[in-house]
């Protein structure tokens, strides 16, 4: 797939993107430009959604690519174009609370408007910087090459484990609570994690909907399938048929710690790992090369998940605005919080290497690197 059709997309996007909130011209030179209408945003949300699908469609199609650096900017990407997503849901939903609270002349919390630049920066770059800025990166060292003993390399990948695990975990216990505080009934309907069955529900539920508030909900499935792409088919395809039984262990009160453990399995990691170690003839070169390589993954795994960061830390404020309390609205937003947790969980898989649960496979995890090492 040629990146300049790529290119040209995230252009035509970012087009669209910068004109939804500007104001309208003014109508004669002695007047204030003034807010967008209902209509006009609309109108210029229903433009930027379509540029958004031809986005995703483009970007995911490096997903496969033979280049591991292309494959892990591609997913950053989607990254990106569900945290602008997000933004855009908050900003509509703020413009449709204030022409309420206008009409009532009441007074509604009102988000600051986040800005886009710094997505558009990351959109506009080549696809294989981005991925190399997340890429593990051995830390380099001069004069002779680093030793290690077998104790010490056991020991790196038992760290490099529990820092994959706490972080999935600290995620965990964040997308829980935002889940937790829905409605339990539009939780369970929110889990049908089909793209066309969430749609027409939402659809339904969203029938006698204000114009704007619609219009947020686009985007919010559209950030939404942004995460679903980024997990990749097999990973998506897993996530539909598990969340169903996360959110039962959820509504039975297992904690983050207990869910991230159950599904990422590390005890059978660490005891492969230390089979392999203990087993090997490797020379404290070897090993020390190894430790090196097994010690850069934490870092890889903290900054593909940066940007799921900012997405869940923008649930938290699209949550204050009053519109988020319609039904259709909360179960997109649960989808969202659904993807998001699923997208975390499933690369914490990639690091460690989790034996039965499904890996979204862009980067060697632990185990093999370590069996790639001492090969």
């Amino acid at each position: 797939m040629p990146t300049h059709d790529y290119q040209a997309a995230v252009a035509a996007y970012a087009d669209e993107l910068n004109n939804l909130f500007a104001p309208e011209p003014a109508e004669s030179r002695s007047a204030e430009p003034r807010a967008a209408s209902a209509d006009t945003l609309a109108e210029r949300a229903d433009r930027l959604a379509d540029r958004s699908t031809e986005l995703l469609d483009q970007t995911a199609s490096f997903l496969n690519d033979d280049d591991p650096a292309l494959r892990l900017g591609a997913e950053q990407s989607l990254l990106a174009q569900a945290v602008a997503s997000l933004r855009v849901a908050e900003g509509l939903l703020a413009a449709d609370t204030a022409q309420e609270a206008a009409d009532s002349r009441s007074v509604a919390f009102q988000p600051e408007p986040a800005g886009f630049d710094e997505l558009l920066a990351l959109l506009e770059a080549p696809l294989g910087t981005v991925g190399d800025e997340v890429t593990a990166q051995p830390a380099l060292t001069r004069g002779r090459a680093p030793r290690s003993s077998r104790d010490e390399l056991i020991q790196a990948a038992n760290d490099a484990i529990d820092q994959v695990l706490n972080g999935v975990g600290s995620f965990g216990k964040d997308a829980l609570a935002g889940l937790l505080g829905l409605d339990t009934a539009l939780l369970k309907q929110a889990a049908r994690l089909i793209s066309g069955e969430l749609a027409e529900l939402v659809a339904k539920l969203g029938e006698q909907a204000s114009l704007l508030a619609a219009k947020a909900v686009r985007f919010l499935l559209q950030a939404y399938d942004s995460l679903l792409a980024a997990l990749g088919q097999d990973a998506a395809s897993a996530l539909r048929q598990q969340v169903a039984g996360w959110l039962e262990h959820i509504q039975q009160g297992d904690s983050a710690a207990q869910l991230v453990g159950a599904a990422l399995q590390a005890d059978a990691v660490r005891a492969q790992v230390a089979e392999l170690v203990t087993a090997s003839q490797a020379s404290a070169e070897t090993l020390g090369q190894t430790e090196a390589s097994v010690a850069a993954l934490p870092g890889s795994f903290t900054g593909r998940t940066k940007l799921a960061g900012q997405i869940l830390a923008g649930m938290a404020v699209l949550k204050r605005i009053p519109a988020t309390r319609l039904p259709m609205v909360e179960v997109a937003t649960a989808a969202v919080y659904l993807g998001l947790l699923g997208f975390v969980v499933y690369t914490g898989s990639d690091y460690v290497d989790a034996p039965r649960l499904e890996r979204i496979g862009r980067v060697p995890g632990v185990l093999q690197v370590v069996e790639m090492g001492l090969d």
